[in-house]
């Protein structure tokens, strides 16, 4: 029973979120991505309340985190019953694409109940982090700065950790499985977004296709990944297809924040999009406040990890150069990103994009090709990344490989449309 309750800790998250859709551009979404949306601002809210908590010294009890939840989620319900409905564009009907994204869908939901796809880092330290803070009662600093816990990575951003303390909260016990299983709302609430805001269900099944294999194999199941493909996917959505001004600036900072709230890499990413974003908009005041959540929440957190002298990585790009491992890193890299059916996930979205030739698809294939940079660039810090690239880059590319399979949909919908 446990299982089930952990697992619908996560369903509620769109409820919670649910005064997003306030915004018109959410509005017009259909009813998948109106729900992505919703669960990535509930994700957002449930983690900003337990950290709320723990800044206030208020202890996690059941009581406690209950109250908190239920009275975000009843203003997130008052504030949508006060809004206009809108009807969502009409959208033909592609039965085959959709009944293929379906398959995928069922197939990963298979691969993750025998735990073929469970990621190491989930067992190591995502989940006895968030087991450890919520029998603390919250984020304790003693317990991040004990030497004995260096190993559970102190220094990781805690939106996951967060939430899956919420999913014990909500449950009593934790439960692998349900960390594991999120893992399919994640990467398919990534393709409803696609499809949402596109209107592509056939480029939601190469994102479909694409994430699901790529995920299998890089053994991505209740790590950082998923939703952090999520929110990237926000980000990237919000910027390459909706027209609302409004929505497009609000969801694109949700998703940054969340980013830098995840993992190292996400960080990684903001600054790609930040990049991208001034090639390729030149709006400096819309990219300032885009990035100013997500630049202000890793203010906060790199300055609580400098005040309590936790062990941290952001480090790791002022680390000296080691020019002789820079062929390994590259012949390795590009081994790795072919996902052992010789790059085969990149082939199809990387041939829609030269073909398209689309403006809009400037965006994501530049964060595509910063990213994919960057995490060579992280990889010639180490005399030898051999390990360290087999470890962690098929889950590390799986960033630039929804960056380009976006920008690949974006060039698809602009080619049929023109």
């Amino acid at each position: 029973m446990n299982h089930v309750l952990a697992f619908t800790a996560f369903l509620v998250l769109p409820l919670v979120g649910l005064g997003i859709t306030r915004l018109e551009g959410v509005r017009r979404l259909d009813l998948g991505g109106r729900l992505a949306v919703a669960g990535a601002a509930g994700a957002a809210l449930v983690a900003a309340a337990l950290a709320l908590l723990s800044i206030l010294h208020i202890g996690w009890t059941r009581g406690t985190v209950f109250g908190v939840v239920a009275i975000v989620t009843g203003i997130s319900i008052y504030a949508v019953r006060r809004s206009r409905a809108l009807q969502a564009p009409a959208r033909s009907r592609d039965v085959a694409a959709t009944l293929g994204i379906v398959v995928f869908a069922l197939l990963t939901v298979y691969g993750l109940l025998d735990a073929r796809e469970s990621c190491g880092d989930l067992h190591f330290f995502w989940g006895p982090k968030a087991i450890h803070f919520h029998y603390d009662g919250g984020v304790k600093v003693a317990f991040l700065a004990d030497p004995n816990n260096i190993q559970l990575s102190p220094g990781y951003p805690l939106l996951l950790p967060l939430l899956y303390s919420w999913t014990l909260t909500v449950s009593r016990e934790f439960s692998w499985w349900a960390a594991v299983l999120a893992s399919a709302l994640f990467l398919f609430g990534s393709v409803a977004l696609v499809r949402s805001a596109s209107g592509d269900t056939r480029g939601a099944l190469m994102m479909a296709a694409s994430l699901s294999y790529a995920s299998a194999v890089a053994y991505a199941a209740g790590g950082a990944e998923p939703p952090l493909v999520f929110f990237e996917t926000l980000t990237l959505v919000a910027l390459t297809f909706l027209d609302d001004p409004r929505a497009r600036t609000v969801l694109a900072a949700l998703g940054l924040a969340g980013s830098v709230m995840l993992k190292i890499e996400g960080t990684t990413f903001a600054i790609a999009v930040v990049i991208a974003l001034l090639v390729v908009h030149r709006n400096l005041r819309n990219t300032l406040v885009i990035a100013a959540p997500a630049a202000l929440l890793l203010a906060a957190w790199l300055g609580f990890v400098k005040a309590n002298g936790l062990f941290e990585y952001y480090r790791g790009a002022g680390m000296p150069v080691y020019v002789a491992s820079i062929p390994k890193t590259l012949l390795l890299t590009m081994k790795v990103a072919g996902y052992e059916v010789y790059g085969l996930p990149w082939l199809a979205p990387l041939l829609l994009l030269v073909l398209g030739r689309a403006r809009k698809a400037m965006l994501p294939a530049l964060v595509a090709l910063l990213t994919l940079g960057a995490a060579m660039f992280f990889y010639v810090h180490v005399p030898d990344p051999t390990w360290w690239i087999l470890s962690s880059a098929p889950r590390v590319l799986l960033t630039p490989l929804t960056a380009v399979v976006i920008a690949a949909v974006a060039a698809r919908r602009v080619k049929s449309e023109g």
